[in-house]
């Protein structure tokens, strides 16, 4: 799935008042309490050149496909910490494409 398609449904999800109402109530317990959400930006690296992108399949300087690091596993689909190079569970590599880890 495209991530920065992803990103952009966090943010209406999260913009949404009803969900905001929702989140607030069972975070407290009570009606009427503001929780906030933190929206982290996410960085995406090219790992070509390093360069810093936003919103771009491919890197402008040098053209390699973006990559981002799955928060969980593409095979077994479970939860992977972001330090992982290998799923734990069924050993599938989390580099990059074309990349030995």
């Amino acid at each position: 799935m495209d991530p920065n398609f992803v990103q952009k449904r966090m943010n209406e999800i999260q913009s949404n008042q009803g969900f905001v109402d929702a989140f607030s109530k069972i975070v407290s317990g009570k009606a009427g309490y503001k929780a906030v959400i933190e929206k982290k930006p996410v960085i995406i690296k090219c790992t070509g050149c390093g360069k810093i992108l936003e919103e771009v399949k491919f890197c402008p300087d040098c053209g390699t496909k973006v990559w981002i690091k799955p928060t969980n596993c593409p095979k077994c689909t479970k939860p992977v910490a972001d330090e992982d190079k290998f799923c734990q569970d069924c050993g599938e590599s989390l580099s990059p494409p074309g990349k030995l880890s």
